[in-house]
């Protein structure tokens, strides 16, 4: 049974700190394959560690790696050291490890904080001369001990002793666009104040609001605790500097209130709720688990006992990540087929202040590749077939269009063709090899997959779902899923019930198309089927399996509703969709309960489409304004 799963919507993820002090643990690259199985997609470690950093290469799972605090004063003092240490233990993995933090320095203490600029300022310049500022952000871990005044949150305050060297980390965050990262234990809180935080509040199981602060209502600790250091950054110059949790947890044996109950309700509570942001700033916000494994060379006592597992891998407690939006990355198609749409750069803009973190694109344009560059939204970007008919014309396409931008644009997928249909369908499987070939020549091929973009209409049977399979006229799936499992891709799929719905609206209710059936509508087995799209995914996957393909994964590289030009098409049944879609992935289909990362069709209306539906699927009209309201935090 999977014990962990990772979140990554509107910006968010939980990520598990790996600590490393324990003479029993498993080896870093069992480590690592632990991380995968369970579905952690970010970790954290102390210090560099060449083994852990080989064993992370390819693997897509988001780094936050320390300097160190014994190497603060070197690095501290010479900008040829920090640049040897850039070199060392990141350029020589990147971009196969993929680097998100550099931490300089994890709750310094004592005269050591007067090393924690210079440090930062050495270390992002090395980054600058290697070309990986916008690709990986530098910051510093502290304790929140740095906040003198907590309560009410909006008074928080950095202390005295604290103060002048926060203010200037903090200032210089904010000059460099980069976070802070902060250890938040509502435990140690908790434990040191029992006379006055309960039990419930610090496990957020209040049943009602605790603290009142101005319009902001404190239900859990973890929330009052975040928002103060909000404040006390605020009161320094930064109110734009956000934050991530680097540390947070709680022990299960070896304390007050340290038991294997209480660390599970905590962290379970934390995956649940982090996503909802606090009162403040209720935006999902970026949470990483304090530890993997129970440590034996830690003090006796609490120190051993924070891990989610046991050396032996075996979990401590039972803990799930697999609500709405676990794992789940929602992308939005963005089309160009207009004559009045804003300018590339506005429409990145867009993307970012909706906390949109995909977009497909369906050619290389420069201009909007340019203007994602340092953004981290994840891309995929379409290539026709013509571009890579050959493997001279595939590597002058990479040559053109990837290298150029890549790191800074977070390039994910190339969809080598998109619902390529008749005899074209025979070149699919050569242009993605010549790709592939292209990006393995640019030392790319671990890091952004290829694939191409299919339309269901592939299949000839799809129900019930268990029945799922390819048709005769789609024979040349066979050769494409395989090659997909032997370079680990998923298949890109159009997923429309909208169309699906409309031509068929005899037997296929507009409730099942929309998520909103009140039960059951399809039984298969053991799976039960209260929305179309489940089924028409699952129909893929067992599509795939009958071909050789039970390891192949799906993206779905568009889905969506029209709001306007034809059969069921209301605003109110594009919002409905849509809603509910961005609310339902995460939890995956009934054959495979893990969450699916999924592109929206599309953000814009566009008037050079064929008049009717195909001009009204945007969530936005051309001038910026949303068609109707959407959320996708």
């Amino acid at each position: 049974m999977s014990l962990i799963g990772a979140i990554s919507a509107s910006g968010q993820s939980i990520g598990v700190c790996y600590g490393m002090l324990g003479n029993n643990l498993p080896s870093q690259a069992d480590v690592v394959k632990l991380y995968q199985s369970n579905g952690i997609t970010a970790m954290r470690i102390y210090a560099p560690d060449s083994a852990t950093l080989t064993a992370l290469k390819g693997t897509n799972i988001k780094l936050i790696m320390d300097v160190g605090n014994s190497n603060l004063a070197s690095i501290a003092s010479s900008s040829s050291v920090a640049a040897s240490w850039v070199k060392e233990n990141v350029q020589s993995y990147y971009p196969s490890v993929s680097f998100k933090y550099i931490a300089v320095g994890n709750e310094v203490s004592g005269s050591d904080v007067s090393k924690i600029l210079p440090a930062m300022k050495n270390i992002y310049s090395a980054l600058s001369s290697a070309g990986l500022q916008n690709s990986i952000k530098v910051s510093t871990s502290i304790s929140f001990g740095e906040v003198g005044t907590s309560y009410p949150p909006s008074d928080g305050a950095f202390s005295p002793s604290a103060s002048s060297y926060m203010a200037s980390v903090v200032q210089y965050l904010a000059t460099i666009n980069a976070p802070l990262l902060a250890n938040i234990y509502p435990y140690i809180s908790h434990v040191d104040n029992q006379g006055s935080i309960s039990l419930e509040y610090a496990l957020f199981t209040s049943p009602g609001t605790v603290v009142t602060d101005g319009s902001n209502k404190y239900q859990n600790l973890f929330d009052a605790m975040v928002d103060a250091l909000y404040s006390a950054m605020e009161k320094v110059g930064g109110s734009n500097v956000g934050i991530v949790i680097s540390e947070s947890g709680w022990p299960s044996a070896g304390g007050t209130a340290a038991t294997v109950s209480n660390a599970q309700k905590y962290n379970q509570n934390l995956i649940n709720h982090v996503s909802k942001g606090t009162p403040k700033k209720p935006m999902a916000l970026e949470t990483y688990i304090f530890a993997m494994f129970n440590e034996n060379q830690k003090p006796a006592g609490v120190e051993q006992n924070w891990g989610l597992f046991y050396p032996s891998k075996q979990p401590v407690y039972s803990i799930s990540f697999n609500y709405p939006r676990s794992a789940q990355s929602i992308g939005v198609c963005n089309g160009m087929l207009g004559n009045n749409l804003p300018s590339k750069s506005d429409v990145v803009k867009m993307y970012q202040s909706y906390g949109i973190s995909g977009m497909r694109i369906y050619n290389a344009d420069s201009a909007t590749l340019n203007a994602l560059k340092g953004t981290k939204i994840n891309l995929i970007m379409d290539v026709g077939l013509s571009d890579a008919s050959s493997s001279s014309a595939a590597s002058t396409w990479v040559n053109n269009n990837v290298k150029p931008y890549y790191p800074d644009v977070s390039f994910k997928y190339i969809a080598v063709g998109n619902e390529i249909s008749g005899s074209d369908v025979s070149k699919i499987l050569p242009a993605m090899k010549n790709i592939y070939s292209a990006l393995s020549s640019a030392g790319l091929q671990n890091s952004i997959k290829v694939s191409t973009s299919v339309a269901t209409s592939v299949l000839g049977t799809s129900y019930p779902p268990s029945a799922g399979a390819f048709s005769s006229d789609a024979s040349y799936m066979t050769s494409i899923v395989q090659y997909l499992a032997s370079i680990n891709s998923p298949l890109l799929a159009n997923v429309y019930t909208y169309f699906s719905y409309a031509g068929n609206t005899a037997q296929i209710s507009l409730e099942y198309a929309l998520f909103t059936s009140p039960g059951t509508v399809v039984t298969d087995g053991s799976n039960k089927y209260q929305n179309l799209f489940d089924a028409m995914v699952d129909a893929l996957y067992s599509a795939m399996e009958k071909v050789g393909g039970s390891k192949v994964g799906l993206v779905i590289s568009e889905s969506g509703w029209p709001s306007a030009g034809g059969t069921g098409t209301t605003v109110s049944n594009a919002q409905t969709y849509n809603q509910n879609l961005i609310n339902h992935v995460g939890k995956g289909t009934p054959k495979r309960p893990t969450a699916l990362e999924t592109y929206i069709f599309a953000m814009f209306n566009e008037n050079q489409k064929a008049a009717g539906v195909e001009q009204n699927w945007g969530l936005f009209y051309p001038n910026k304004q949303p068609v109707y309201s959407i959320n996708f935090k």
